[in-house]
């Protein structure tokens, strides 16, 4: 049984929930281990506070994920790859388009303003667009351009974002409005991502 995405329970827990989002496009409900949602939650929300999950966090969980054995969960093997700065894009040869192409999902770093993080996952690749499901949902109010548009959900892993390669791997200095800078990579100094793929036998 494939369980639906779900949403972020406050403003500060993207990170983890993505994660647990990717988890459940990838693998059946009887195929994850408790214990890897246990440790998902535990690791994650590291900064003061619980106010947000640092990269170190991230890239941590990603090691720990490689190297998960149960005997009772056989079916759970993933493989993960941490990537940063300038492996972070989605132009020819983009690790990123590679994993969605193989069946993954990519825990994606943007920015909603100059300093504000967000994480989102990416599922699928197709004719210059980004598909994505966003934890936090939001509608045209919250931008106002054709790049990034909000799509109505119709099932248990479909996306509810769509956002154009072009727009998504822009840099600081191409974007001039605070719309320009929303649902961006951001400059290669600060990008990172996490690939997951499912280990099939």
């Amino acid at each position: 049984m494939k369980v639906p995405f779900r949403q972020q329970a406050s403003e500060f827990d993207c990170v983890p929930t993505s994660l647990i989002n990717a988890l459940v496009y990838l693998f059946g409900r009887k195929e994850i281990p408790p214990f890897v949602v246990q440790r998902v939650y535990r690791d994650c929300l590291d900064y003061e506070s619980a106010r947000g999950t640092s990269g170190r966090a991230i890239q941590d969980l990603g090691f720990w994920l490689n190297c998960y054995n149960e005997k009772s969960y056989v079916k759970f093997t993933i493989e993960t790859k941490y990537i940063f700065g300038e492996q972070v894009h989605l132009r020819r040869n983009s690790r990123i388009i590679k994993c969605l192409n193989a069946n993954g999902a990519a825990l994606l770093c943007v920015h909603l303003s100059r300093y504000e993080w967000h994480c989102i996952l990416g599922i699928r690749y197709e004719r210059g667009w980004l598909y994505c499901y966003d934890p936090y949902p939001r509608t045209t109010r919250f931008i106002n351009n054709d790049s990034v548009q909000f799509i109505s959900t119709t099932g248990h892993h479909t996306p509810n974002l769509k956002i154009r390669m072009d727009w998504l791997d822009k840099e600081f200095n191409q974007a001039v409005t605070p719309d320009d800078r929303k649902y961006i990579l951001g400059d290669y100094d600060d990008r990172e991502c996490l690939l997951l793929n499912r280990i099939r036998e």
